[in-house]
């Protein structure tokens, strides 16, 4: 005989779609994590200098651009379930070839196909944000999404992949990306068929998407941030083993305290009245990313190094803050383009830093940190007197008139 007793279960707050959403990037993010901290040293294994590492980093941004580019013109005639499930196969040959490669320029083939498989991310945003609705539910669904999910990935992933190069090799890692990649095909499989939502009037181009105020003005931000924090961190891990001997399993085990701050953050983002004007949760991300930097250019011990790796995390909380404050201020008829315009702007910053990356790391290890914290802290100054004058004219509307 029962007892009557009913043992909650815990909720993740979102719709069931975004529930797989949640699962699949959580997934996604596995196989980005395992790989992603050790991916310079693996570029470098591969018999790459300084530059050349720099070189097929930006590759793969670039090449990010080119898919990015008709990606618009498939979410107008492909179901979104279709796009993301392409994606994903995409991704996983192209761990499949990344692992088996025998010199650097070997790895451009997987690179291309990785590229292509985040063309989707667009498609994800749109669909998260369709499913979540309008207001708070659709800050928490993104913030769930794509922050928390991810995080949670990363607090295992960088760790695992470092023990798998340790025990095992480079190699692995790219094959335990290809299992995940795997995981989050089943998980997106599942989504619901949804209509295709075609605009009414003239098609919606991107430059139209461009020439939105507030939507321009975050767009530009997120090149900027991109741009930056990416030129700051590409290369730590070959700082951390070139200039103070730190193993490539010690690397790992630290890529996994950057969710820690994530998720952290990502709390902080979700639970203080303050950052409900998400520019000031804008401004903290990227604070958190710039003292990182701080910490890596002028630390020497490891316990400093785990201090910046946690800070770190406010670069996956930068992504998320950006897509909740485009979906806000960008209207429904040009919102599918800002995010494709949003990927491309932050695919170029991700394309370009690297280079920058490469060739001022030859000049001195800690000069691509450096930078990028120079140029980070007026962004931040920026940042916060956006957030202030949205404040002041908030205030002002909803003040009552004579």
């Amino acid at each position: 005989m029962g007892l009557g007793l009913r043992i909650p279960r815990p909720s993740l707050g979102l719709a069931p779609d975004n529930k797989l959403m949640f699962w699949g990037m959580f997934f996604n993010e596995a196989g980005i994590g395992i790989f992603m901290t050790l991916w310079p040293l693996y570029i470098a294994s591969l018999g790459a200098s300084p530059a050349q590492i720099g070189f097929v980093i930006g590759f793969w941004g670039f090449a990010r651009l080119l898919f990015l580019l008709p990606s618009g013109m498939l979410m107008d005639r492909f179901q979104p379930k279709t796009l993301i499930l392409v994606a994903r196969l995409g991704a996983i040959l192209g761990f499949a070839l990344l692992s088996i490669a025998q010199s650097w320029w070997h790895l451009f083939p997987g690179v291309i196909l990785m590229a292509g498989s985040t063309a989707s991310f667009p498609v994800i945003s749109s669909v998260v944000a369709d499913v979540a609705g309008r207001g708070r539910a659709r800050v928490r669904a993104f913030t769930m999404i794509l922050n928390v999910g991810p995080s949670a990935a990363l607090l295992i992933t960088p760790a695992l992949g470092g023990f798998l190069a340790e025990q095992i090799s480079l190699r692995a890692i790219f094959i335990a990306a290809a299992l995940f990649n795997i995981a989050g095909f089943i998980v997106f499989s599942r989504l619901s068929n949804r209509e295709i939502i075609r605009q009414p009037g003239a098609p919606v181009t991107y430059s139209e998407a461009f020439r939105h105020g507030a939507t321009r003005m975050i767009l530009l931000l997120a090149f900027v941030v991109v741009f930056c924090s990416i030129l700051g961190v590409t290369l730590v891990p070959n700082l951390l083993q070139d200039v103070h001997d730190v193993s490539v399993g010690q690397i790992g085990y630290l890529g996994s305290l950057a969710a820690v701050g994530s998720i952290g953050l990502g709390l902080i983002l979700s639970n203080l009245k303050v950052f409900e004007n998400s520019m000031f949760g804008y401004s903290l991300a990227v604070s958190s990313v710039a003292t990182a930097l701080v910490l890596f250019v002028f630390g020497s011990s490891l316990w400093i190094f785990a201090i910046a790796f946690i800070l770190r995390g406010g670069l996956l909380a930068t992504f998320s803050v950006m897509y909740a404050t485009l979906s806000d201020v960008t209207p429904d008829r040009i919102r599918n383009r800002a995010y494709i315009v949003a990927e491309f702007m932050a695919g170029m910053g991700f394309a370009l830093a690297p280079f920058a990356a490469g060739w001022f790391f030859g000049i001195r290890p800690e000069l691509p940190m450096t930078a990028g914290m120079i140029v980070l802290i007026p962004t931040i100054l920026f940042i916060l007197w956006l957030a202030r004058r949205n404040t002041h004219n908030d205030d002002a509307q909803s003040a009552p008139t004579a």
